[in-house]
């Protein structure tokens, strides 16, 4: 099945960019943007990652459960920096998450999220190098925390905040529309012989910091006895009994990629649909007294369980409405949240640049006097698991990582420089 031409074209299906947004002033996408193969040879690549140290290296995960380095040079180098065997038992799972302490080329600490195998769950693990500038890892590897999981909507996409605290978004993990309601639920529910707890959710951790004597509602840890993080003053159930104090936001589905953006703190979220719609969540960096985003009884701008009628569901039920959300056409099926670009391509500086997964399009949205969006066609195949993430380089080059395929593309254009054309600097 053939894609359309490289050309731009309207992206009618998307909703209104709420006018809360600060927007950029619109400026035309430069005729010859393009997408540039960077490396190949990836076996089902799920992320990537600068570590930010200078030295233009690349860290690419490979889901099977190794982490590559593509070099300053373009080259993606044989030898993996680090494998771990993991579950990869379901497309969703395995090696999802990497995230670098913000200080990692002075203390070579970095982290990671994988499935582990069998009833092991979704695990937060710590990795320091002794040496940050090798190429291969040989240091300390211990565990974080780790929650339960079904066997798919596993997120596991994790990135430091601007507060230097770990985000780690994790999914419902449960059957259509979440019946067990898990993603809305701020405790802990038992079915079986297994109790469930921080599904669904965007938790907020202080990685940096150990707990002596964990509190009660500390649900990643054991309470009473140390644990391998502490919880960051501010996080909303902190102090608050029978509700997990590392929870920051929740009501997802499947946030399966999601990012900061580098100029402004503010937090973008791709969760990933269940019947036909995919949407963008979005909390400002000044916050905001709503941390429901609605699933599962919102789907997007509409209803999911129970069903109602209508595009008003967020109202309806008082969540927080998403800012962008497409149907499940010319071939969509999956949302990957991107980033709102601040790299050297001046004129889409501001745009939010995202994708789908099988389609393959990739989406550009930008604001000036009502929200316009267009889709940009990838020239990948369209196939399930193509277009499964972005990343950022150290000076803002972003990223497109092809799962199916095991490529990875850089955005690309003659009109690349540093002048940034809504007042960011």
């Amino acid at each position: 099945m053939k894609i359309k031409s490289r050309t731009l074209f309207p992206a009618a299906v998307f909703s209104a960019l709420l006018a809360l947004l600060v927007s950029p002033a619109l400026a035309a996408i430069p005729a010859d943007l393009h997408l540039t193969p960077v490396a190949s040879g990836l076996t089902n690549p799920v992320a990537l990652r600068s570590p930010e140290d200078g030295s233009g290296r690349l860290f690419v995960l490979e889901r099977g459960g190794s982490i590559r380095i593509i070099n300053s040079s373009g080259t993606l180098l044989g030898t993996p920096y680090y494998t771990r065997s993991v579950d990869t038992s379901d497309v969703e799972r395995g090696l999802l998450g990497i995230a670098f302490d913000p200080n990692f080329a002075s203390n070579g600490t970095l982290y990671i999220v994988y499935t582990g195998s069998g009833s092991n769950g979704e695990i937060l693990r710590r990795l320091v190098a002794s040496n940050p500038a090798a190429n291969t890892f040989s240091g300390t590897d211990t565990e974080v925390m780790r929650i339960p999981l079904f066997y798919n909507h596993n997120g596991g996409d994790i990135h430091f905040g601007p507060d230097n605290y770990l985000y780690w978004g994790t999914g419902s993990g449960t059957g259509s529309f979440d019946p067990e309601d898990l993603a809305q639920n701020l405790w802990k529910k038992t079915f079986g012989n297994t109790t469930y707890y921080l599904m669904g959710k965007m938790l907020r951790l202080d990685v940096r910091n150990t707990t002596g004597s964990a509190a009660a509602n500390m649900c990643g840890a054991t309470p009473g006895q140390p644990a391998s993080y502490s919880i960051p003053p501010g996080n909303p159930y902190a102090g608050t009994a029978n509700t997990c104090a590392e929870i920051w936001m929740y009501g997802f589905r499947n946030p399966w990629r999601w990012s900061f953006d580098r100029a402004n703190g503010d937090l973008w979220i791709g969760d990933v649909g269940e019947g036909n719609w995919e949407e963008v969540s979005y909390r400002p960096a000044s916050g905001g007294s709503n941390r429901n985003y609605g699933y599962p009884q919102c789907e997007g701008n509409h209803f999911g369980r129970p069903s109602g009628s209508g595009s008003n569901c967020p109202a309806s039920y008082g969540s927080v409405a998403p800012v962008i959300e497409y149907s499940h056409v010319d071939l969509r099926c999956s949302i990957a949240g991107g980033y709102r670009y601040r790299g050297p391509i001046g004129p889409l500086n501001g745009h939010y640049i995202f994708g789908d997964s099988c389609s393959s399009q990739i989406f550009i949205g930008a604001q000036a006097g009502g929200p316009t969006f267009t889709v940009f066609p990838s020239g990948i195949a369209p196939g399930y698991g193509t277009v499964s993430a972005f990343g950022e380089g150290q000076n803002g080059d972003l990223y497109v990582v092809d799962h199916q395929n095991g490529r990875i593309w850089r955005f690309d254009s003659s009109e690349s420089d540093f002048i940034f054309e809504n007042g960011f600097d």
